[in-house]
């Protein structure tokens, strides 16, 4: 398997373990365009029937596991010009949409070692995971509320199946952050260990999953998604409506005012 013409992901090999790095520290590993695609590429691969690799581990190069969208790439953040470029959602229709499914869709077992910040949309992929091991500095956070926006990249659905609605709703009209403790009473992860031990848990329980039978993890995979396909999918298309109005709001403007002068927003419901 070639994994070396990747470059916002890192894919490591081993044995039959692959661990994938999202590949932009710099940047707090904010999901790209060419991230999605690769990441999304990577993982329909595994489903060539050879089951060379039977577990997969997605967390993030550097101090994060993904910081979400980059809100300097905005519609309120771009000149004129830009804005019409951005007349859609600014993630493209269906790139975001279609990784959650192939994260659902994969035969290997994915688990998530969440290193630092996993906010807005990297709390989404972070639940994309069927297995999520939080390092104790890991922060979860509806970043979008901030911004102006409504969560997207499939949270709305995700979250609720995972801490119920009430909850869910509760962390979504507050955008408050939780920690890794908390996430773990919530269920969000399974367990929390020391920052320095996450890629040892995360491996040692790869390496337990690869010894089992591939197209049992397959077949138990599709078992537990197979019924939630069509709801997703509905969620997505109405998020990716809802992101591409807010954004010419003025709250839309001033979620984006707001973080690139460093304070809180000050929304007027317009």
């Amino acid at each position: 398997m070639d994994t070396s013409g990747f470059t916002d992901i890192a894919v490591e090999l081993r044995d039959r373990v692959a661990v994938v790095r999202l590949n932009r520290p710099e940047e707090r590993n904010a999901l790209s365009g060419p991230m999605v695609a690769e990441l999304s590429a990577f993982l329909a691969s595994l489903n060539d029937g050879s089951y060379d690799v039977r577990a997969v581990i997605v967390t993030g190069e550097g101090s994060s596991f993904c910081a979400g969208g980059n809100v300097m790439s905005f519609p309120a953040a771009q000149t004129k010009q830009s804005e019409e470029r951005y007349g859609r959602p600014w993630h493209p229709p269906h790139s975001r949409r279609s990784l959650i499914q192939a994260m659902r869709d994969c035969d290997a077992p994915i688990i998530a070692a969440i290193n630092g910040y996993a906010v807005g949309a990297g709390w989404s992929l972070a639940l994309g995971c069927d297995i999520r091991i939080a390092a104790e500095d890991a922060v979860f956070q509806v970043a979008q509320t901030k911004r102006g926006i409504v969560a997207d990249m499939g949270l709305p659905y995700l979250l609720p199946r995972v801490v119920g609605t009430q909850r869910a709703l509760e962390l979504m009209f507050t955008g408050r952050r939780i920690d890794a403790t908390e996430a773990r009473d919530l269920g969000v992860v399974l367990e929390v260990v020391p920052s320095e031990e996450l890629m040892e848990r995360a491996c040692l329980l790869a390496e337990q999953i690869a010894e089992g039978p591939p197209m049992s993890h397959a077949g138990h995979k599709r078992l537990v998604y197979g019924i939630e396909s069509d709801d997703l999918g509905r969620v997505e298309e109405l998020t990716s409506m809802f992101v591409g109005k807010l954004f010419y709001t003025d709250d839309g403007r001033e979620g984006v005012e707001s973080f690139i002068e460093r304070r809180e927003p000050r929304f007027s419901g317009r």
